[in-house]
């Protein structure tokens, strides 16, 4: 985390919510597993934009923007490919059974297969991210 999240504080959130997620993978607690993962995705992309390029925010405060318009945002940027951002919004989209009624909606339960389709996701992005990282002089 701390290769892409200059904040030392957030890094170790960050890094803490990924271990929550290991925990909840090993104890079969899929949902809160996928959870986890989503708001890791969540906390990751605000906190790049927001120190790569702030502007790219607009007028949206890094607390009020949305995991679909960060997700957008970096794919737009050209941080993260096409291929990334539209697995990156099936995962969002998981993510959002932390609203009951989602779940309910949606009438699917994740299980451990569901989980293990949302880690990749989460690899790639963290992979995309730091290779396109800029250079420093």
């Amino acid at each position: 985390m701390t290769d892409l999240i200059t904040d030392q504080n957030m890094a170790g959130l960050l890094q803490h919510r990924l271990d929550e997620a290991h925990a909840c993978y090993a104890n079969g607690a899929h949902v809160a597993a996928i959870i986890m993962l989503g708001s890791l995705l969540e906390g990751v992309l605000v906190h790049v934009v927001h120190e790569r390029d702030a502007f790219l925010l607009g007028r949206t405060s890094p607390g009020r923007v949305s995991l679909d318009s960060l997700i957008k945002t970096c794919h737009d940027a050209g941080w993260i490919g096409a291929d990334v951002e539209r697995f990156c919004h099936e995962l969002r989209k998981y993510r959002n059974f932390v609203h009951p009624r989602a779940e309910i909606r949606e009438a699917h339960a994740p299980d451990r297969d569901t989980l293990d389709m949302c880690w990749p996701v989460v690899n790639a992005v963290l992979n995309d991210l730091a290779d396109s990282q800029p250079k420093a002089d």
